[in-house]
């Protein structure tokens, strides 16, 4: 039982470590926009505002869009937009494609919106995305505080507990009475003594 219980603890730290890496990471690479950037993918959590902009997903989602760098005319991209000082993700197709000596400028056509619009490519997410159901919910709880007081702090602390008391059962149970100690070491001291008398009969 020791050995069971001991293996789902280190399978618990381990995930508890997993989850700080992951956690770390997602907040040491938020980009410029607020949203977690890993290389050319980066972390959508769709809320309730950001849904009624793009129909192809719901509240609590998770939008992971790729930056393929090969936009070409036609593509259905996605990119920053600003509404009421704040970033929200679009998704438009492109419709043409210049180049204004500082970076490319797209011209898009939103669909089933009838708007138009112009963005650069420092505001261009990317082109490629995949929609996560309700997973979006699960990234916002991990990366929140009370996710963390309860995901990380508590079980870390449980866990300490559970070491400390462990540490002084050995100590408990390791300690060796005196009184037996003397008769070990009596018992000890008189072999030498029947050794040698065996010894001597023997000789006789």
């Amino acid at each position: 039982m020791r050995r069971v219980g001991s293996w789902i603890l280190g399978i618990i730290e381990a995930l508890i470590i997993v989850y700080v890496i992951f956690l770390t990471g997602c907040l040491l690479f938020i980009n410029d926009f607020g949203h977690t950037q890993f290389g050319n993918y980066t972390l959508i959590e769709v809320d309730k505002g950001q849904a009624t902009l793009l129909d192809n997903v719901e509240e609590g989602d998770l939008l992971i869009i790729k930056d393929g760098n090969d936009i070409v005319k036609g593509n259905v991209i996605y990119y920053y937009s600003v509404i009421n000082d704040k970033y929200f993700i679009k998704r438009a197709a492109v419709t043409e494609i210049k180049d204004d000596g500082f970076g490319a400028i797209y011209s898009l056509d939103i669909a089933n919106r009838g708007e138009t619009a112009t963005v650069n490519d420092k505001k261009v997410i990317g082109n490629y995305a995949s929609v996560h159901r309700k997973l979006g919910k699960v990234l916002t709880v991990l990366e929140s505080k009370v996710g963390f007081l309860f995901l990380v702090l508590l079980p870390m602390m449980c866990i300490f507990i559970y070491h400390v008391y462990s540490f002084i059962v050995i100590l408990k149970f390791e300690k060796v009475d005196p009184e037996e100690q003397e008769e070990d070491d009596i018992e000890v001291l008189d072999e030498p003594k029947s050794s040698k008398k065996k010894t001597k009969k023997r000789k006789n």
